[in-house]
């Protein structure tokens, strides 16, 4: 009977080492078959220069931070701000790239985000480190905080090109185009020969020029004015509109533009020359300097009414009062003679024109006897050419150029001083009274010596 007993407990004993083997191997496997989790972190620069070589000024640099974990990440990743002196910071996307990969058999979750930086002048610069706050999945279920940093890492910035400086207007980009738009606001609009809608201007109308930047691998607030300032002149009045700046991504592929836009306002009429614009950028995809340049414009601005008056008005008054003078001045003339005697010149030449022969000689007379107490002509020179002269012009009668030779002949001789040209100009041309004792008529006195012939004329 003790036997029998001891056979059942050793049997029962045996059974339930049987059973509990079986029911606890499951849970036994099962916790060897789940791994830990695991998360790295790891950052580097792209495109570094060969042997850390300097980026250039204002180009962008892509430091990229990746997570990765053997589980998956249950809810969203936190990148801790930083500053860095000299260097503008920003996260251009709100989205990391997530993939996965094999690795030793498992599948790894891989989240990488991109920070893009901007060096503003030339130094050595230190990335510090970086915290990033991940929450993955647990093997037992449930989610678990992670707070990883990053090494530091160090970059060099410099001007790429001697032509450049720092606050320059130029900008580094991988590609970039310029384009710019014209459009005149007046009455009277056609194409020109760019296709801009400018027409024909008119004092007073608008004319609107906008220009347009697109790069890639910048930021719309890096790309510098593209209208550079003017001061408003007597011709042209501009009004800058403030500049529309936006940063767009498309298929991984970031776009900045920046647009200007001036309109000027027409003061005065004539040629109207707007300057062409050029604008530098460093090509950081082939490590160049280039330039885009835009034409300029150069358009004919019609008056108005109105403001043909206001550019031209003092002209209008100068040649108005050069009208007035010239016709009031024989009127002074004619007035003032009426009470002076008239100029011996002045004589002559109406005697001349009237063919007063008998008065052209008595008055050639006068005036040699005024320059010289004499009334013989051939005493005013010895010369045989004056000799020849006088004789003839007391022989003939009737001869209008010989007495106009002969008026010229006694000036030169008698009144002509000598000296500065300008000043026997003046003395010559300038006003001058008559001659004492001179009149129109012939009185006898005056005859009084004269050859009888002269004294009938």
């Amino acid at each position: 009977m003790c036997n029998r007993r001891n056979n059942i407990c050793r049997w029962l004993l045996a059974t339930t080492t049987v059973l509990s083997t079986l029911l606890l191997a499951p849970v036994t496997l099962g916790a060897e078959v789940q791994p830990a989790t695991q998360i790295t972190l790891k950052s580097w620069l792209k495109d570094q220069p060969a042997e850390h070589g300097p980026y250039a000024v204002n180009q962008q640099i892509t430091l990229y931070l990746e997570l990765a974990t053997n589980r998956w990440f249950t809810a969203g990743t936190r990148i801790s701000q930083f500053e860095l002196p000299g260097v503008m910071v920003k996260q251009r996307s709100d989205m990391a790239t997530n993939f996965t990969q094999r690795q030793d058999g498992e599948t790894w979750s891989h989240q990488r985000w991109e920070l893009s930086l901007y060096p503003q002048q030339s130094g050595q610069f230190e990335i510090p480190a970086i915290a990033v706050r991940a929450t993955v999945a647990r093997p037992e279920g449930g989610s678990r905080q992670i707070t990883l940093t990053t090494r530091p890492q160090r970059f060099a910035a410099a001007l790429p090109d001697p032509a450049l400086t720092v606050g320059g207007r130029w900008l580094s980009a991988s590609k970039l185009t310029l384009n710019q738009t014209w459009r005149g606001y007046g009455d009277n609009r056609a194409e020109d020969d760019n296709g801009s809608d400018v027409g024909e201007l008119r004092v007073g109308d608008a004319i609107t020029r906008t220009v347009t930047a697109s790069g890639q691998d910048t930021l719309s607030v890096l790309i510098p004015a593209l209208i550079p300032a003017i001061e408003g002149t007597d011709q042209l009045q501009p009004y800058p509109a403030q500049p529309r700046l936006s940063d767009t991504q498309e298929r991984g592929e970031y776009l900045s533009t920046r647009e200007d836009q001036t309109t000027y306002i027409v003061q005065q009429g004539g040629e109207l020359t707007l300057p062409p614009l050029e604008l530098s950028w460093w090509n950081s995809q082939i490590g160049q300097l280039e330039t885009l340049t835009l034409p300029g414009q150069t358009l004919r601005v019609h008056h108005t009414p109105t403001s043909w008056l206001a550019a031209y008005w003092h002209w209008l008054v100068g040649v108005a009062s050069g009208l007035a003078l010239l016709a009031l001045t024989p009127l002074a003339i004619a007035r003032y003679y009426r009470h002076h005697p008239r100029p011996l010149s002045w004589q002559y030449g109406t005697a001349i024109w009237r063919q007063q022969w008998g008065t052209v000689r008595v008055l050639a007379y006068r005036y040699v006897r005024a320059r010289r107490g004499s009334l013989e002509l051939a005493s005013v020179s010895s010369d045989p050419a004056w000799q020849r002269q006088q004789a003839a012009f007391q022989q003939t009668d009737g001869d209008r150029p010989q007495a106009f030779k002969m008026g010229w002949a006694l000036v030169k001789r008698l009144s002509l001083p000598t000296g500065n040209g300008l000043a026997r100009l003046c003395c010559t041309v300038g006003w001058r009274p008559a001659l004492p004792g001179l009149a129109t008529r012939v009185d006898k006195s005056a005859t009084a010596g004269l050859p009888a012939s002269d004294k009938e004329r």
